[in-house]
Order: structure tokens, then C-alpha cells, then sequence
């Protein structure tokens, strides 16, 4: 399988945020048909441990998302380059991919 072929929506991966020493859990929201393309960029969202207030920006994992914990925030919504992906780390389940659909929906003023 291709490396391209593993970048799935919903799948987790490894992330060095502006030059962060120690990389940072990030979920991929762009789409398939993208993320499988010659085109070298893909849409991520971060995730955090941090506690964070409730927004409906912000999406808790759950234990259906183990071993990936915390919570994603898609407000944080960033292009990044698929080379910059470092490690594969799990999927996100199909339920907290649609809440974090519905989170993005608030971000971009999809209503």
C-alpha cells in the first residue's frame, strides 16, 4: 500500500506544529479523493489533551477513538503537506468524525 493510500479521513498522524520539537496528534478532514491525489497538500485538524471550555468548535474524543485521547479542534483547521505527516497513529471513529463534521460546519458558517 501506498503511503498516499493510508491518507484516510479520520486517520490520526503524527505533526510538528511550527516547528514544535515534540510532534502532536492531528486528524485529516479533507477528503478522500484529495488525500489520495498527486496534490501534495492535505486539511488537518489538531488535536489537544488540554482542557478546553465548551465550544461547538471543539469535539471530545471518546473511548471508541483509544489510543488517541483529548480533543479536536476544529477551529484549529490547517492545510498542511503530506510529507509533513510523520506517523500513522490510529482512526478517529465514525461518530466523532461526524461531530467534528457538524464542528467544522461552525467554523467555516456552513449553517
Amino acid at each position: 500500500m501506498s503511503r498516499s493510500n493510508s491518507l484516510l479521513r479520520g486517520s490520526v498522524w503524527s505533526f510538528r506544529y511550527l516547528g514544535d520539537d515534540e510532534p502532536k496528534p492531528a486528524v485529516i478532514v479533507s477528503n478522500d479523493g484529495r488525500n489520495r491525489s498527486r496534490f501534495e497538500w492535505v486539511h488537518v485538524v489538531r488535536i489537544t489533551t488540554r482542557p478546553k471550555r465548551a465550544l461547538p468548535t471543539v469535539v471530545e474524543l471518546s473511548d471508541r477513538d483509544a489510543p488517541v485521547t483529548g480533543r479536536a479542534m476544529a477551529d484549529e483547521l490547517e492545510l498542511v503537506h503530506k510529507h509533513d505527516l510523520e506517523d500513522r497513529r490510529s482512526m478517529l471513529s465514525p461518530s466523532t468524525m461526524d461531530a467534528i463534521d457538524i464542528a467544522l460546519r461552525h467554523v467555516l458558517a456552513l449553517h
